[in-house]
């Protein structure tokens, strides 16, 4: 294969481990790994995430946990969101830990565990902040009472999740969290307290609570600020390709659509069988680089959907050589973080865009 994603899963162990430096003993770790496993692959990260020690998982919905659930891994799985009532019976065959801020939603599955005689396990989500789903927090005890008297129903968890908890000197978490404490010390027989995401888990000990819920952190990437100071990860993922063709062009030559790039020399020109299909952002035209034989080379033109230029100049360089898109070879070393600011967004969006047509390989 000429472009794909190495994913090291004993990078992935040691990240879950060295998080788990800064928990209190007991404090619980829920390992998040929707959307593919930011990229990684969510099968191979889950199996890795529990050996490594994470109590439960967490998803965005029915269909990744589904995927997590056929490939064998047994653990407790969270599903962050509410999902449709029509799906409410795979719910409780599965054993799968269902988010709810609705009564509808509780309600359904209330009916859905009775008729198969189980029980089903949910958690409360508050919106203390965030602004997009969960109860009020005038409205969660009340809530919570609610449900926790439907049949069938066990209110394992309540949660709420921070928006600013990337900047540890701003007062918005602690506004949050301060609401989410209000609520939680009127709840008899209190749940499972959970409201820490990995930028909480570094800037605000805190809020730990019963249980994390770590996300960019288990992939070795840190959030925004100083944490580079405070924990010391390591990348989980390289996106590798290789030289397919090489030609040499003339002072002068055009390259690629629209004719953005002139070369400024006589050149040679490789061409990288990757695009933005593959998640090789179209930004990074005229503007990105690659590490070919220990040595960063220029993007030139635009990035199209499955091949990309890059300007090798009279270097040696061979068909088949290794190109690194992201890491490290020969001491040179192209980071998530180095990409997301070329393509002016996060380094969630650079590893959650890898696409699926490229193969993960593990390590």
């Amino acid at each position: 294969m000429n472009t794909y994603a190495e994913i090291s899963l004993s990078a992935i162990k040691h990240n879950i481990v060295e998080v788990r430096k800064l928990l209190a003993a007991g404090t619980r770790f829920m390992a998040v790994v929707k959307a593919n496993a930011y990229g990684h692959g969510v099968v191979a990260v889950s199996r890795a995430a529990v050996e490594a020690g994470a109590e439960s998982l967490a998803v965005a919905n029915l269909k990744e946990a589904l995927e997590i659930r056929e490939a064998g891994v047994v653990c407790p799985i969270l599903i962050l969101t509410e999902s449709p009532t029509s799906v409410m019976d795979e719910i409780v065959q599965y054993d799968l830990r269902q988010t709810v801020y609705s009564f509808s939603e509780a309600r359904t599955l209330s009916e859905e565990a009775r008729k198969r005689q189980k029980t089903a396990r949910v958690h409360v989500k508050v919106d203390t902040g965030m602004g997009r789903v969960g109860v009020p927090p005038s409205e969660a005890v009340a809530f919570v009472t609610k449900i926790a008297s439907l049949p069938g129903i066990e209110v394992e968890g309540i949660f709420t999740h921070f928006a600013m908890a990337e900047d540890p000197n701003d007062n918005y978490t602690a506004q949050q969290f301060q609401k989410f404490k209000q609520i939680i010390s009127r709840i008899r027989n209190a749940p499972v307290r959970h409201a820490a995401n990995s930028a909480a888990v570094l800037y605000h000990p805190d809020t730990h609570l019963d249980m994390v819920r770590v996300g960019l952190m288990i992939y070795g990437l840190y959030p925004v600020g100083t944490s580079r100071r405070l924990i010391n990860l390591k990348p989980a993922l390289s996106f590798k390709s290789r030289v397919t063709y090489l030609k040499r062009i003339p002072l002068g030559t055009p390259l690629s659509y629209g004719c953005t790039y002139t070369a400024a020399s006589d050149s040679t020109v490789a061409t990288i069988p990757v695009g933005y299909a593959d998640g090789f952002n179209r930004r990074l035209s005229n503007r990105g680089q690659v590490i070919i034989r220990g040595k960063r080379y220029p993007v030139v033109g635009r990035v199209t959907m499955d091949l990309t230029l890059v300007n090798v100049g009279d270097d040696r360089v061979e068909v088949g050589d290794e190109v690194m898109l992201i890491g490290e070879q020969n001491g040179q070393a192209i980071s998530v973080d180095e990409v997301a600011g070329l393509e002016d967004t996060i380094s969630y969006e650079v590893i959650c865009g890898i696409g699926k047509r490229v193969p993960r390989i593990y390590t």
